[in-house]
């Protein structure tokens, strides 16, 4: 069963030119400035370059729960993150919440940004206008149980730190009686968040067990 969509990015294609930004901003906000897009690009570890967005958390989101004037919703299609601009008030506590860097503040400071997968057309602008072909909306589904259980690698050297555990945007990873334990390799989404902010390198992801359709 479909879960849901999602916008991915090919690191292997993604060449950091920046083009998805001047896109979203464009179609969004009317202006051509990377800091007005809902997407953005960074540079990874290894020397190259990813687009990133929302990851739509499984559950309750922090970013949802953090917010006084209720003006966080889903999508109930798509799942998106939705800002309520008639309720909110650009507090930032959303911002603070979400530990991806997924929320940023409207260039005049008086609103939230955040991605909507552009629910209203029948494709994202950045997803259709990315020159190398990077970006692609999936639909990402539960992994198999029995490709699942090599889904999450954690070596002998972690020393349950537990700094992944807030960050891991399914929820699954858990200190259990003081050692790291994945809950649920199913639901692991392959956002990676807790490979690379492993402050020792011990957590590594399978990412052949991603199957999108």
């Amino acid at each position: 069963m479909i879960k849901k969509k999602v916008i991915t990015c090919d690191r292997n294609r993604c060449t950091g030119c920046h083009f998805c930004e001047m896109v979203c901003s464009g179609t969004k906000e009317g202006l051509f400035d990377p800091r007005a897009s809902r997407i953005r690009v960074l540079e990874t570890e290894d020397g190259k370059s990813k687009s990133f967005t929302c990851v739509l958390c499984e559950g309750d989101p922090a970013c949802i729960l953090s917010c006084p004037r209720q003006a966080l919703t889903r999508d109930p299609e798509t799942m998106a993150i939705v800002v309520q601009d008639d309720k909110c008030d650009a507090c930032g506590k959303c911002l603070e919440a979400c530990c991806y860097g997924a929320f940023s503040m409207g260039l005049e400071g008086d609103k939230v940004l955040v991605c909507d997968l552009c629910h209203d057309r029948e494709e994202p602008p950045c997803v259709r206008f990315c020159p190398s072909g990077a970006l692609s909306l999936s639909s990402i589904m539960p992994i198999p149980k029995k490709v699942a259980k090599n889904q999450i690698n954690i070596s002998l050297g972690c020393n349950n730190c537990g700094e992944c555990v807030p960050i891991c945007s399914s929820g699954i990873l858990k200190i259990k009686d003081g050692w790291l334990v994945p809950t649920d390799p199913s639901r692991c989404q392959v956002c990676e968040h807790c490979a690379t902010n492993c402050p020792i390198r011990a957590i590594k992801i399978n990412r052949r067990s991603k199957i999108p359709f």
